[in-house]
């Protein structure tokens, strides 16, 4: 099994991020069929055939982990690279 394991920091209010994230999860559930539930107001659960992870937000960053199954492993750098350039389009413009 492959892991996704990012700590992404950022600057903003955690309302924005929580809105800009929603965003890129809707991106990723329709590219890469990862369905994302908030179980709270800074914890969500992603899932889909092959991935099953969390993301967290925290005050100053968010933490995202996912698990890949044997189909998804050769996808791992490219969805890796997509929430990290999402994330940067995002919080840093």
């Amino acid at each position: 099994m492959s892991e996704i394991c990012i700590n992404y920091p950022f600057d903003c209010h955690i309302d924005h991020s929580k809105e800009t994230l929603k965003v890129m999860l809707n991106a990723l559930e329709e590219k890469y069929a990862i369905q994302h539930h908030f179980i709270s107001e800074s914890e969500c659960n992603l899932s889909g055939a092959g991935v099953n992870g969390q993301l967290t937000i925290h005050n100053d960053s968010i933490d995202i982990y996912a698990k890949l199954g044997f189909f998804m492993m050769p996808f791992k750098s490219i969805i890796e690279k997509e929430i990290l350039d999402k994330l940067n389009e995002h919080f840093l413009n």
